[in-house]
């Protein structure tokens, strides 16, 4: 891999990182002040996600391996914020039925 494709590769992983956390914080803010608009800005976060890992998949020399930790890494991205939303939300009411 020559040095500018490693470079590219790198900063779009890290641009992965980067829109997985925007996704859950906009998720999580979206579901916290029940806004439309801000789960639709989750949303697009999450799709910038998706279109970089496609970019990754299709574009950048990395083994297969590589690749499918990759895609199955965005299919997890987008599972976590809503499971850990339901998690908090059950374990608030439990606490509350115990005050």
């Amino acid at each position: 891999m020559s040095p500018d494709v490693l470079l590219l590769t790198s900063a779009s992983l890290g641009f992965m990182v980067l829109a997985a956390g925007a996704y859950a914080l906009l998720y999580a803010a979206a579901r916290l002040r029940n806004s439309r608009t801000l789960l639709i800005l989750a949303g697009l976060a999450y799709a910038a996600l998706a279109l970089d890992t496609a970019a990754l998949v299709l574009a950048t020399p990395l083994g297969y391996a590589w690749k499918l930790l990759i895609v199955v890494s965005a299919l997890a991205y987008l599972r976590i914020p809503p499971v850990t939303w339901r998690h908090l939300q059950r374990t608030h009411r439990e606490e509350g039925a115990h005050i």
